[in-house]
């Protein structure tokens, strides 16, 4: 299947993570809007939809001003979607601060706030949902802390604790994890570097890159990992220039596992005349 890249032609998608629902893939991304501007200026989040992971609408947008950060906000860093009992919960950060959860009763939104205030006291969230229905909060940077959450989804049901994991100085010390499951490994991610375990508090060994170029074996190249119809793919954005300001695009490639536990990227597809710098 031919998969367009960048998955949009407009500027600033980012921090995407997937969310399917049947045949329909729903994106959640950042929106960076600060062209020449050595920040992230971030206003929000969108939602964007496809069929055919070709073509993506843009179908909803996530405000701060519907949330405890508040109108004027532009630290809408990345978040996570997650479905669980009919409902949509978006776990978001507050820049670099602290995550918060919202609620919606369709995928497209509108979301509300559902605390009002932090979850967890850091940022760069993921939710993992395990095989016998058990969901995880994954965040921080640095060092990655990991807790259950309650059946309601706004609640830990745990004490946060460390992950461990051996970095092998190659994984990256940084923000924004990835974590999944495929077979009865678990996969944490961070940009193209992952390490595998077999539970999800580890310890964690790192395995390699999923591939290179595209900024992949960078810190920034933030993610996700996940199914359409019966295929793994990986979504992730890419600095248009990092020397100038905080611009990205999104860009999708299908991935592929081998007996070993590996796992790979088939970046064939991707267009090379693209260049981008970190």
């Amino acid at each position: 299947m031919h998969l367009k890249n960048p998955l949009i032609d407009e500027p600033g998608m980012s921090d995407p993570h997937a969310l399917v629902l049947g045949k329909t893939c729903y994106l959640f991304t950042g929106h960076d809007t600060g062209f020449g501007v050595s920040d992230w200026i971030m206003p929000e989040w969108r939602i964007y939809r496809s069929d055919d992971l070709q073509g993506w609408t843009h179908t909803g947008t996530i405000s701060p001003a519907d949330n405890y950060m508040g109108a004027g906000n532009t630290s809408c860093w990345a978040g996570d979607i997650v479905e669980r009992n009919g409902r949509f919960y978006w776990f978001f950060s507050n820049g670099n601060r602290d995550c918060g959860v919202m609620v919606a009763e369709r995928p497209e939104g509108p979301y509300r706030d559902a605390l009002g205030g932090p979850l967890v006291d850091s940022f760069d969230p993921t939710v993992f949902t395990d095989d016998d229905g058990t969901p995880y909060l994954v965040y921080g940077m640095h060092e990655y802390k990991i807790a259950r959450l309650k059946e309601n989804m706004t609640e830990l049901a745990e004490t946060p604790r460390a992950i461990q994991f051996s970095r092998k100085g190659a994984f990256p010390s940084m923000d924004k994890n990835s974590l999944h499951k495929h077979g009865d490994l678990y996969y944490l991610g961070c940009s193209g570097h992952y390490a595998t375990a077999d539970n999800p508090y580890g310890p964690y060994e790192y395995r390699g890159l999923v591939g290179t170029g595209w900024q992949l074996e960078s810190p920034y190249a933030h993610g996700d990992f996940f199914v359409w119809k019966d295929n793994w793919y990986h979504v992730w954005c890419r600095y248009r220039d990092r020397r100038i300001d905080r611009i990205r695009d999104c860009f999708i490639a299908p991935v592929r596992y081998l007996p070993d536990g590996t796992m790979q990227d088939d970046l064939t597809a991707l267009p090379q005349h693209i260049k981008g710098h970190y």
